[in-house]
């Protein structure tokens, strides 16, 4: 099962990284069809084949997608994604 990993250090205030929270978890459900939870500050998103978390530390973001069987094709455009918008966000 392919899994995603990526780590972003960042020195955004704590509103700065919830409101990247909400447009990361808006990309997820209209690109991907993925359903995001939130808890705190811990997004974690899912679907049939594919899931994941996104950790919002004091210097850093983390972010891990497990795809499955079924979406594993998907891995790399996921990933893609997900680096530009953090890229985007955090620089």
């Amino acid at each position: 099962m392919p899994t995603i990993r990526l780590n972003k250090k960042h020195s955004k205030s704590p509103s700065e990284i919830r409101a990247l929270t909400e447009q990361l978890a808006q990309l997820l459900q209209q690109k991907f069809q993925l359903k995001p939870k939130k808890n705190n500050n811990t997004l974690t998103f899912k679907r049939l084949d594919m899931s994941g978390k996104l950790c919002l530390l004091p210097n850093e973001v983390v972010v891990t997608v497990k795809t499955g069987l079924l979406t594993g094709a998907l891995t790399p455009v996921v990933e893609a994604e997900l680096k530009q918008t953090l890229d985007k966000y955090l620089t």
